[in-house]
């Protein structure tokens, strides 16, 4: 009884730090328009301080992969959680384009943290895998949906500074609470006698070209996302118009985002539930054959229907991430899954960095509207990876 407790416990510790990551990584799309205010740069050099901070935010998945599968992962999400805190006063203190670069790029290597690890951590630790995911998700999607309207409302009314450094406090006191957690939990003891692990890369061997599957899909997927999430508030905020005269522009590109990201919330839940039910190869190919002609309607529409094709993107976009954090961990022996996810991590969060550049070159050569038109093209390829997948598993089931 009290392991389950504590195995409750330090999900719902993990999740609402996955809600503080997300709030803090969406901010910056939020306030976009009060930073070029004030800095009076253009949308290309935002685009390109986004990359700085999401490639940071990519490339810390690597190294920390491989400490996720040597080090307590409670520790590390204690300093990632503290380190997040820290990060986000340095961005609020931050004047000129430079040292925001500099500070963004450090909340990206704080952020980056967290992801390998807590991916690990939950395949190693929940009892159903699924469910673990779902709930492990569902915090963050909850950060991604409430954070753009909170951010919104703190910078529309003090300031998009203090909106960085209000979201600093309650990363520090979770990052004390983790602190408080055993360094191990739910370790198995090996059985006398078993057989020693074989922790060499031919274990993995067999499982690369599933693997390879997933993680291309999902490089795609990271050049989608990165896109959506910098250059959605301003597309809504320009696209829909709000019943509240006078309504702040960030705001109102806040409030938008919102109501479109808590459909997000729901697909989580629903793509970890149904991850422990049926085939996931299946459920990635539903998800991703949806959010991808979802982002055309993104491109096409205005008003609310424009609103009703962000929250049929955000629905299935987001049911596909525990579905294929599930399919990291069909396919990939324990003792390599800290190293793997910090691989996918980094082409997610990496790779699909260089999406805020480019589509920054394109929101300023061809309007911020046909940003949703290149990633609907770069959802459709990450589709085909899953059908392949798909295919490949089927063939292989019917041969067995």
């Amino acid at each position: 009884m009290a392991e389950v407790s504590l195995e409750r416990r330090s999900l719902t510790y993990v999740s609402i730090v996955h809600g503080l990551i997300h709030v803090l990584e969406l901010a910056y799309g939020v306030v976009l328009v009060a930073v070029a205010a004030e800095l009076g740069t253009s949308l290309l050099v935002l685009g390109v301080l986004a990359n700085v901070f999401g490639f940071a935010y990519g490339l810390t998945a690597l190294p920390v992969g491989v400490l996720a599968d040597r080090m307590s992962e409670t520790r590390l999400l204690a300093v990632c959680s503290l380190g997040m805190g820290v990060a986000a006063v340095a961005v609020s203190l931050s004047h000129g384009v430079v040292l925001l670069g500099v500070s963004l790029a450090l909340l990206g290597v704080a952020l980056g943290l967290f992801h390998p690890v807590a991916t690990a951590f939950v395949a190693r630790t929940a009892t159903r895998t699924g469910l673990g995911f779902a709930y492990l998700g569902t915090g963050g999607n909850l950060g991604l949906a409430l954070g753009p309207i909170m951010v919104g409302a703190i910078a529309s009314g003090l300031g998009w500074r203090f909106a960085y450094a209000g979201f600093a406090i309650p990363c520090v006191i979770l990052g004390l609470l983790i602190l408080r957690l055993p360094q191990r939990i739910r370790v198995v003891t090996p059985i006398a006698g078993a057989p020693v692990e074989d922790k060499s890369f031919a274990v993995l061997r067999p499982f690369l070209v599933p693997l390879g599957l997933v993680v291309l899909a999902n490089v795609m997927n990271g050049l989608v996302y990165r896109g959506v999430v910098t250059f959605m508030p301003t597309h809504l905020s320009a696209a829909v118009q709000s019943p509240i005269a006078g309504l702040d522009p960030v705001m109102l590109g806040g409030s938008f985002t919102t109501v479109a990201l808590l459909f997000g919330v729901a697909g989580q839940f629903t793509g970890g539930y149904l991850s422990d039910r049926r085939r996931r190869e299946a459920l990635g190919l539903i998800a991703l054959g949806v959010s991808a002609p979802a982002l055309l309607g993104v491109w096409a529409f205005g008003g609310v229907a424009l609103l009703g094709a962000a929250a049929l993107f955000a629905f299935f976009h987001f049911m596909s991430q525990p579905v294929f954090n599930a399919l990291i961990a069909d396919y990939c022996p324990d003792c390599w899954r800290g190293r793997m996810y910090g691989i996918y991590f980094f082409c997610s969060f990496g790779v699909g960095s260089f999406s805020a550049s480019g589509l920054g070159y394109v929101a300023e050569a061809q309007g911020v509207p046909a940003v949703f038109l290149v990633c609907a093209a770069m959802g459709v390829i990450a589709t085909l990876f899953i059908v392949v997948l798909l295919v490949r598993t089927l063939r292989r089931a019917k041969a067995a």
